[in-house]
């Protein structure tokens, strides 16, 4: 072989060997890159480094009264003091209503307004959440002061409010006459009115309809009575000391009420001016024409009745 064979020989060989010793460094880098890729990556799992577990939320009283609080406990899945948020949503989207402190153990317990139906979860600083847990509201009727006495040919008249505020069907049941309705305002607010038929003593709730932010609900019963007017006078001067039809003697203290029907002892609402009295019947009587009850002395004085005149009773 010649000197220049050789040569080229030889320069071949060492341009071979240059390429695969930059090919070898190229795959060092290469491996140098991804470990320090790896690296930078790492914050994400520290995110996760410490959890021991889901982030937990339980309600102890799925349906609360308005106005009343769900109490609310859990855990954020770590073993270290931080923050838990109380997040809510009625469809709008989810807001958060509480920032809560939980223990060492990562344990928290609180307690939130109940306002309206409502979905509820808790969410940790790392973005973990817990399972939704869906609460409802009860409704609440507020009423007014209620009227005790409605003339017949007048109306009783029942106002109050409806919480969560807002509109919707309320209605008035007075029972063994019947029902009328309407529906509240904006503002929660309603009146109703019902005139009754009859004289007497009756019994009467309120119903508010359900809403998408809480349940309906019922108000306690209440009584009014239905009075009607009839004609009255009054006895006792001269007739002191006497028996009377129902038992005991009659004197100047005596509170009660002559009446023909009504049986001994029956419960009277007597209304005169402004004033009202409730009587037993304690004697049988009037006896003249046209008049319906014979007020004893005391009676005349409570109700500020004269001789004779239309009292309203609800019998």
């Amino acid at each position: 072989m010649s000197y220049s064979r050789f040569f080229r020989a030889l320069m071949s060989m060492l341009a071979c060997l240059a390429v695969f010793a930059a090919l070898g460094s190229g795959a060092n880098a290469s491996n140098s890159a991804g470990s320090t890729g790896t690296k930078a990556g790492s914050p994400a799992k520290i995110e996760t480094k410490g959890r021991k577990g889901p982030v937990v939320l339980k309600v102890a009283d799925y349906s609360v009264n308005f106005s009343g609080r769900f109490r609310l406990r859990g855990k954020s899945g770590r073993l270290t003091r931080g923050h838990i948020r109380i997040q809510s949503s009625n469809g709008n989207g989810w807001q958060t209503i509480r920032k809560v402190k939980t223990d060492g153990s990562g344990h928290f317990s609180v307690k939130v307004a109940a306002r309206t139906r409502a979905a509820l979860r808790a969410v940790a600083g790392d973005g973990h959440r817990s399972k939704i847990r869906h609460v409802t509201v009860i409704g609440q009727i507020r009423l007014d002061r209620p009227e005790r006495y409605v003339k017949l040919g007048r109306s009783l008249r029942v106002s109050g409010v409806v919480l969560p505020r807002g509109s919707r069907v309320v209605r008035l049941r007075v029972r063994g006459q019947g029902t009328v309705s309407t529906r509240s305002r904006a503002s929660g607010r309603f009146v109703l009115s019902f005139r009754p038929r009859e004289n007497g003593d009756f019994s009467y709730r309120v119903q508010a309809g359900k809403s998408s932010r809480s349940t309906g609900d019922f108000s306690l019963f209440r009584r009014f009575s239905a009075l009607r007017p009839g004609h009255a006078s009054y006895y006792g001067p001269g007739l002191y000391g006497n028996g009377v039809a129902c038992g005991g003697t009659l004197t100047p203290t005596t509170r009660g009420v002559a009446n023909k029907y009504l049986p001994c002892g029956t419960r009277v609402t007597l209304q005169y001016g402004g004033r009202t009295v409730v009587a037993r019947v304690v004697d049988r009587g009037p006896y003249v024409a046209g008049r319906d009850w014979d007020l004893t002395e005391q009676t005349k004085k409570d109700l500020g009745f004269g001789g004779v005149g239309v009292v309203w009773t609800n019998k």
